[in-house]
C-alpha cells in the first residue's frame, strides 16, 4: 500500500484525534473513514477501517458495504467487488445478518464491471436490480447502454439497447451524456444513423421514444 494522499492522511488524523481524546468512533464516523479511502480508491485502506469498526463490535450497514464498493469501483478492482457483494448478502457471515443491496450499490458494482469489459454481468445486475423491487435510475441505464455498445458486435446488441431506452423513457427518464453517445454509437455501428439522429433529437426535445407529444421531464441528472 502506498502513502496516502494529503487529504486522506488529514482525515486519518482527525479519527486518530477523537480517539486520543476519549471519543468512540461509531458507525457513521467509521463510514465516513471507509468512504474518504473510497473516493481515493483505496481499497486496502477501506477494508481496514472496515475491519477496525467490525473488531470495535460495530455491526457494517448499508453504507458501509457501499462505501468498499465505491472504493473498488474507483480502484477498477472487479474481483474484489464481487467478493463484498457476496459477502454483504450472506445471511450468516461473521459480520452482520444480510444486508440488502440500495441502488447505489448496485451502481457501484454495475460500474466496476463495465469497466473491467464484464458486459453481461453488468446487464445482469440491472435485472437483478429490477427483481429485488428497486427502481433503476438514469445512472443504471447508462451503465447498462455503455455495457451494449462494449458488445456492439452482437447481433442482438442494438435491440437490447433499444429495449432499455425505451424502458428508461417509460419511467420518464432522460438519458444522460454518456449514455446517448454510447447508444448512438451503437446504433451507427448497426447501420442506423437515423435511429442515432432520433435519439439525438428526441433527447434534446425530452420527449419519450418513439412518441410525439408533449414534453416529459425527467427525474434524472444528464
Amino acid at each position: 500500500v502506498g502513502p496516502p494522499s494529503d487529504e486522506l492522511r488529514a482525515v486519518f488524523a482527525v479519527f486518530g484525534e477523537m480517539r486520543a481524546s476519549g471519543v468512540s468512533p461509531d458507525r457513521a464516523a467509521f463510514n465516513a473513514l471507509v468512504h474518504a479511502c473510497a473516493r481515493e480508491g483505496d481499497v486496502p485502506r477501506a477494508e481496514g477501517a472496515f475491519g477496525e469498526m467490525v473488531a470495535a463490535g460495530i455491526g457494517p450497514d448499508a453504507i458501509s458495504y457501499t462505501c468498499l464498493l465505491k472504493a473498488c469501483a474507483v480502484a477498477g478492482d472487479h474481483v474484489r467487488a464481487e467478493r463484498i457483494w457476496v459477502e454483504m448478502q450472506q445471511r450468516t457471515n461473521h459480520y452482520s445478518t444480510y444486508t440488502p443491496p440500495t441502488p447505489h450499490s448496485y451502481a457501484h458494482l454495475m460500474a466496476v464491471q463495465r469497466r473491467a469489459g464484464n458486459a453481461s454481468r453488468t446487464l445482469q445486475l440491472l435485472e437483478e436490480l429490477r427483481a429485488s423491487g428497486l427502481t433503476p435510475s438514469t445512472v443504471h441505464y447508462s451503465l447498462a447502454l455503455r455495457a451494449c455498445e462494449q458488445h456492439r458486435e452482437l447481433p442482438n446488441s442494438l435491440q437490447r439497447a433499444l429495449t432499455l431506452y425505451s424502458q428508461m423513457r417509460a419511467q420518464g427518464l432522460r438519458l444522460d451524456s454518456r449514455g446517448l453517445l454510447a447508444a448512438t454509437r451503437l446504433c451507427d455501428a448497426h447501420g442506423r444513423p437515423d435511429l442515432s439522429a432520433r435519439l439525438r433529437q428526441e433527447r434534446s426535445m425530452d420527449l419519450p421514444f418513439g412518441g410525439a407529444g408533449k414534453q416529459r421531464r425527467s427525474g434524472g441528472n444528464s
